[in-house]
């Protein structure tokens, strides 16, 4: 215990002047303890956050000492409270502030590190914020590694079929499309950002949960729509229908999520009461030349063509002409292997299904807070992506409700000062698993490839 003082604190002359143009703010401690939390620790963090630079504070030490205790244990105790003011300070402050830990009831002589001393300490911190430290700039991971825009110009007045790099189609009938006066202009530009896999959810800065519950995602997409930079909007009672492309692996109920962000400035999904899904094994709706057609014209259509290959030898014009119904035939066989699902809202729009099991558990990962980081958890076997819960002054992350069992890529990152910072781990998920990230500095071209790796 003697070495409190002497290894972490450092010792220095005080004079009466000092004593008196310097600020005091007293700490208090519960009695005969040596524990900073709650109001009294909240209060030491909004005094250094509201001192200028270059300024400096002293914070006292005060809090009832039980009369049993002899002046050796009260020395200790008040030792302990020091450092506790030092070790939650430590956590909040810039590496380059000082502090000086001072004996007041000797303010003229240099303090004897001894704890049997006579005389009981009365110790304070003395704080000096320094005036070069700067604010270092964080900048969010969807900004330094934006996802493609895709950009479509549109007759918002005639019906609409759009498809996505990575196959999400966006079916918007006629007139859904209006500005924000009620009027549907002739031309309107329609933005599409489409995210399938961990590593873009984390690009993206986005988690796949809802209320707190787990979700797997089916795919995600951001739509935005406008004309000469007045914003669009879907129309009372209409809805767009999308398909959202899926795998060999096929989930029964899958419904439409709309991203929101709640007053605390958190994101999180909404599901859309009263938005039916719709069949996503057989699809309803054909096109020929980009004309919606219904299944009796497509059909008829079909078997015309194929008499007319049965009646004569093709020529050149009529085989491109199979080709490109064909291109239509493999378009809505493509979208047999989606999931169909409507919204009445453009901007954040997920495809997803709440998942839960019995054996679940919570994760704790810890992380320097010198880079403020974000986590994220990212499933190898399940297409799901979790956020934790950020405490800066415990610097932990903790992921709450985890599956045990679960393969899981703990991806940590920050952006500061216009660097990149990363760790990433594989992990199985055990009972009350705790684990260590260390970011250190990379590239954006190695973040863009780890993140392209959880894809």
């Amino acid at each position: 215990m003697k070495t409190l003082l002497t290894c972490l604190l450092s010792i220095a002359f005080i004079s009466y002047s000092y004593s008196q143009t310097v600020p005091r703010h007293n700490v208090f401690f519960p009695a005969n303890s040596s524990e900073l939390k709650n109001s009294p620790a909240r209060v030491v963090e909004a005094v250094y956050a509201k001192l200028p630079v270059g300024n400096q504070i002293r914070f006292g030490i005060t809090g009832p000492i039980s009369s049993v205790h002899n002046t050796m244990d009260q020395n200790r105790i008040t030792a302990a409270r020091a450092h506790s003011i030092l070790k939650l300070l430590n956590q909040i402050t810039s590496e380059t502030d000082e502090f000086i830990v001072s004996d007041m009831s000797n303010p003229y002589f240099q303090l004897q590190v001894e704890f049997a001393s006579k005389r009981p300490f009365e110790l304070e911190v003395l704080l000096t914020k320094d005036p070069s430290w700067v604010e270092p700039v964080f900048t969010r991971i969807d900004q330094f590694l934006p996802l493609p825009v895709q950009i479509f110009t549109i007759n918002p007045r005639e019906d609409n079929r759009l498809v996505g790099e990575q196959g999400t189609v966006i079916n918007i009938p006629a007139f859904t499309l209006q500005l924000k006066n009620g009027s549907t202009p002739d031309e309107m530009t329609v933005e599409l950002k489409e995210i399938y896999g961990g590593g873009q959810l984390v690009q993206a800065n986005l988690h796949t949960a809802s209320g707190g519950r787990m979700l797997r995602s089916g795919g995600t997409i951001h739509i935005d729509a406008a004309t000469n930079g007045k914003p669009a909007q879907i129309a009372k009672d209409k809805h767009l229908d999308l398909e959202f492309p899926h795998g060999d692996e096929v989930v029964d109920n899958m419904e439409v999520f709309n991203g929101r962000v709640n007053r605390s400035g958190n994101f999180d999904w909404i599901p859309k009461a009263g938005i039916m899904q719709l069949e996503s094994r057989i699809l309803e709706e054909f096109y020929i030349n980009d004309v919606k057609v219904s299944k009796e014209e497509y059909l008829a259509k079909m078997q015309a063509w194929a008499d007319r290959k049965a009646e004569r030898e093709l020529q050149e014009a009529e085989w491109a002409k199979e080709k490109e119904i064909n291109n239509e035939m493999d378009a809505n066989s493509e979208a047999m292997d989606a999931y169909l699902l409507q919204s009445d809202q453009l901007g954040w729009i997920n495809c997803d299904e709440f998942y839960d099991v019995e054996n679940k558990t919570d994760v704790i990962v810890y992380v320097d807070t010198t880079y403020r980081p974000s986590v994220r958890m990212v499933f190898d076997n399940i297409s799901s992506v979790m956020g934790g819960d950020y405490n800066h002054r415990s610097g932990t992350v903790t992921f709450r409700d985890v599956p045990i069992g679960e393969s899981v890529r703990l991806v940590g990152y920050s952006i500061m000062d216009g660097t990149a910072y990363m760790d990433n781990r594989n992990v199985v998920v055990s009972e009350k698993l705790k684990h260590n990230l260390k970011l250190t500095a990379t590239t954006k071209q190695q973040m863009e490839a780890e993140l392209a790796s959880l894809n």
